[in-house]
């Protein structure tokens, strides 16, 4: 997953190298990974589908996690490798414009946000979704 959402920040794609078997179908190990993509896509397709790279392509949280970001319709989308610690979470160089909302994808309701030490600090809901990454919708796109 963390290699996929990579290569979509960079503008790149990515080869599955999903190869069925004689009779048609796939190896398990193959559909439980396309399974996984297929699940975490349903939730943060939105981050994926249809958009561009921003002017920069990664970025780390205070706590050391990598960033991922894409962008498309005036929304910047950081997606975080990993699943944040605690109740917040820092996205480093990060500026919002006055007004933004801050969304995670696969939650319902805006996130409460602040500017703290040039960052990005986003209030984090009680409970994340299990998942390899998250990602916040972030609107209108911050400044770099």
């Amino acid at each position: 997953m963390h290699s996929f959402v990579d290569t979509v920040s960079k503008n790149g794609n990515l080869l599955l190298n999903v190869g069925p078997m004689a009779d048609g179908t796939l190896p398990k190990m193959q559909r439980e990974r396309l399974s996984g993509l297929g699940q975490w896509l349903s939730v943060n397709g939105e981050a994926i589908y249809g958009t561009r790279p921003w002017i920069r392509a990664e970025a780390r949280t205070g706590a050391g996690l990598a960033v991922r970001y894409t962008q498309k319709q005036g929304a910047l989308y950081a997606i975080v490798l990993g699943k944040p610690a605690g109740n917040r979470v820092q996205i480093a160089g990060l500026q919002a414009q006055d007004g933004a909302t801050v969304h995670l994808l696969g939650h319902a309701g805006l996130l409460s946000w602040q500017q703290k030490d040039g960052a990005l600090s986003v209030t984090l809901p009680d409970r994340l979704p299990e998942a390899p990454a998250c990602t916040f919708r972030i609107a209108p796109v911050l400044q770099a």
